[in-house]
């Protein structure tokens, strides 16, 4: 019956998929310079952006620019180009969805640069969503070879590794880890269920265009499993590419090396297509601290996705999509290999075999008479398989996924008041096996919602949404979200959030670090879904230093959760246990950023974060494990006339965190009850030349590792045997290298 039901939604899916997609609204024009001899010439390359925003574009090599409306009007819309004398545009209604734009040329008597540059990171002082835009200028701080190493640069969103035998890195926000951040692509759920583990390893961050972080609850249209946050990434635009043909190269002294090749084109006025391709791959054995295991495992992974984009210029838009995975890794001891020590009792191997297709379609239909009015369609589906082993521990997992949204954008009376309608359903149906026990389930889950803007033009705005969602195995879940900004001057902003957050556990793939021990699994009870209330306040404050830009943005975040699927490894140290959460579990949240700009081209970052996050373990109320209550960043960037040499420098600092109890092992395997804290240092610099960049950089400077990671490595299949106690990096210092090259 299952099968036939899910039969029946996939033939559904696949069709609404055909028709289907994602709703945008813009303002589209041409920019002409008239030249010496007073004729107007199409100019590509051409700035377009709205005043006092981070957002903007590029004319393409007709002149043709295509940009996101504002959130309010009247706007300013900017355009400008070196050698022509730039250009305001007031935008009083968003009916002028096309218009042309003719920059004079200017004539001077001496030689002037105008520059501009614009932040690497910024806030919006008008989305009253607290959300962070950080720039592809920012992802090539570090070597960026994907999204979760792109975020060393970043203090909104932590990373850290799962355990010391896997290699994979999982990111946290607000004190919690990252099975509570939504991560989405594009506004479309991206990450979840079996990929939540070591999903943020498989995007390479070349692919990426900018991403937004937003902490606590976002918006109800992007579904109800947001509890600390979500990032939205966004990968490059097919149009708006300048550079037909993109690689980048890169390799380490550790024998990792990868590279990523994109290819964009132009098939005609309407259709574009960008065709991004990876393959990494670490080959070489490390066993730097000689407990007889690898330090970090081997690994091959190809990674392929294209993505077209049709616009008609009128009042339809379609963007389709398909991304392919495959990735194998093994690590454990030094002497293990696949083909003899697969399912044997020594040595000890891990190895984790991963498998997925997915495919996206996004339409908008659009207006022309009523600019404001458009309905967009997002839909896609995925299928994953999984297959791990940690000794002589086995997981098999398959996933196969749905997903459609329908919105509806409408206003009343006037842009002050926006509203958006919509449907949602999702459709996931997993069928795992751990050991001899399997486990199978279906979750269907159709939902509506609701969300209101009003905006002032002068100072404030606010979002209120409401969803609800019928959940086929915990019944209906509402999901309420309330955000409010208020410019208390030109340059204060002040923003409150609330909001609840609904989603089930995957306790094998969100938990695979437990499984790289010998410790025993109990379910002590059937699991109910993880509910949770966030709520924030935030100010930003931009202010003048010594006479140049600076920046202060504070936030506190506190998340209660109602109920939580615990992960008990205080009980017994022999044991991990899953149950319900029975007493109090809460994430307090402080973080202070400063931005500034002393001299020139050269920017400064310093931000401190406070946790403190608590859970109710077996009665007793206690710090969550690994989460230094403390940490610092600094971060450094400077670069010299048209970025010829950029140089990067990032010190983070973390604090001591509480570690499990080891109370009852033997003397010679207990810890300390908590971590040393300690630093880590990056560098890179970067050198550019006509046609292409390189970039050398170092991670850890320090050689900072964690002493004996492994707890009885010496006897694998011991009852003391443990991977996962990990609060600090077990790789040490990494030298790398690559290079970049674009061709227009």
């Amino acid at each position: 019956m299952k099968n036939q039901i899910f039969k029946n939604v996939s033939i559904f899916g696949i069709l609404f998929f055909l028709i289907s997609c994602a709703y945008g609204q813009y303002i589209k024009g041409t920019v002409f310079g008239k030249n010496d001899k007073g004729i107007n010439e199409a100019l590509p390359g051409a700035n377009v952006y709205w005043y006092q925003t981070t957002i903007g574009t590029s004319t393409d090599e007709a002149g043709n620019f295509q940009l996101i409306n504002p959130e309010v009007v009247p706007a300013k819309l900017i355009v400008s180009m070196m050698g022509y004398a730039s250009d305001t545009i007031i935008i009083h209604q968003l009916d002028q969805l096309n218009i042309h734009v003719i920059l004079q040329n200017t004539i001077t008597l001496k030689a002037v640069n105008v520059e501009a540059r614009q932040s690497s990171t910024s806030y919006s002082t008008f989305n009253p969503i607290n959300t962070e835009l950080i720039s592809s200028k920012e992802l090539l701080k570090a070597a960026c070879c994907n999204v979760s190493e792109s975020f060393s640069t970043n203090a909104s969103v932590d990373v850290a590794f799962t355990d010391a035998v896997s290699g994979a890195k999982k990111i946290q926000m607000l004190g919690l880890d990252g099975v509570y951040t939504q991560v989405l692509f594009e506004n479309m759920p991206m990450l979840r269920g079996l990929s939540a583990a070591y999903g943020i390893n498989y995007i390479p961050g070349t692919w990426v265009e900018n991403i937004l972080v937003t902490k606590g609850t976002g918006s109800v249209l992007n579904g109800y499993e947001s509890i600390s946050g979500q990032i939205n990434l966004e990968f490059l635009k097919p149009f708006e590419q300048k550079k037909r043909f993109f690689i980048n190269l890169y390799g380490n002294h550790k024998g990792r090396a990868e590279a990523n090749i994109h290819i964009a084109k132009r098939v005609s006025e309407k259709w574009a297509s960008i065709l991004f391709t990876h393959a990494s791959s670490n080959l070489i054995k490390q066993d730097n601290n000689k407990d007889g295991f690898l330090d970090m495992p081997l690994n091959r992974q190809y990674t392929a996705s294209n993505k077209w984009d049709f616009h008609n210029q009128k009042n339809f838009e379609a963007q389709l999509g398909i991304k392919g995975l495959y990735e194998t890794r093994q690590g454990g001891e030094t002497n293990f290999t696949y083909a003899n020590d697969r399912d044997s009792s020594n040595p000890y191997g891990i190895g984790i075999n991963t498998k997925s297709i997915e495919c996206f379609a996004k339409t908008g239909f659009l207006f022309p008479s009523k600019p404001n009015k458009n309905i967009g369609i997002q839909t896609s589906g995925k299928w994953q398989q999984q297959d791990m082993f940690f000794g002589l521990r086995n997981y098999k997992g398959l996933q196969k996924n749905l997903y459609a949204n329908i919105i509806f954008v409408n206003i009343i009376n006037n842009t002050n008041h926006k509203y958006k309608l919509g449907a949602s359903y999702l459709l996931d149906d997993y069928s795992e096996k751990y050991n001899d026990s399997s486990f199978a389930r279906t979750e269907s889950v159709p939902g509506v919602f609701a969300e209101y803007t009003f905006t002032h033009p002068d100072n404030f705005s606010l979002v209120a949404g409401l969803r609800a969602d019928y959940h086929n195995l915990h019944g209906v879940q509402y999901t309420p979200r309330l955000h409010l900004r208020y410019n208390i001057t030109k340059s204060t902003t002040l923003r409150l959030s609330g909001g609840r957050g609904f989603r089930t556990s995957n306790i094998f793939v969100e938990n695979q670090s437990v499984f790289a021990s010998s410790r025993q699994v109990l379910i002590k009870e059937k699991l109910k879904p993880e509910i949770a209330w966030n709520y924030g306040i935030s100010v930003n404050q931009k202010f003048k230093l010594f006479g140049n830009e600076a920046s202060v943005n504070a936030d506190f975040f506190r998340t209660d959760f109602q109920n939580q699927v615990i992960v008990d490894i205080d009980q017994h140290v022999n044991k991990v246990v899953f149950y319900n959460l029975n007493g109090a579990s809460y994430s307090h949240s402080l973080q202070v950023d400063f931005g500034f700009t002393p001299i020139k081209m050269f920017d400064i970052k310093l931000a401190y974060k406070w946790y403190d996050v608590k859970t109710t373990y077996n009665y007793e109320l206690l710090d969550k494990p690994y989460i230094p209550k403390h940490r610092i960043m600094f971060n450094m960037a400077y670069s010299t006339y048209m970025d010829i040499w950029k140089f990067d420098f990032t010190a983070n600092w973390l604090g001591e965190s509480r570690l499990p109890s080891t109370e009852l092992s033997p003397v010679e395997y207990q810890l300390p009850k908590h971590s040393k804290d300690y630093f880590l240092l990056n560098a890179q610099i970067t050198k550019k030349f006509k046609k292409f960049e390189l970039y050398l950089g170092c991670e850890n400077i320090l050689n900072y590792t964690q002493k004996n990671p492994i707890i009885a490595s010496e006897n694998p299949f011991g009852k003391n045997f443990d991977a996962s106690m990990i609060y600090a990096p077990v790789d040490g210092r990494v030298i790398y290298a690559g290079f970049r090259i674009s061709i227009k």
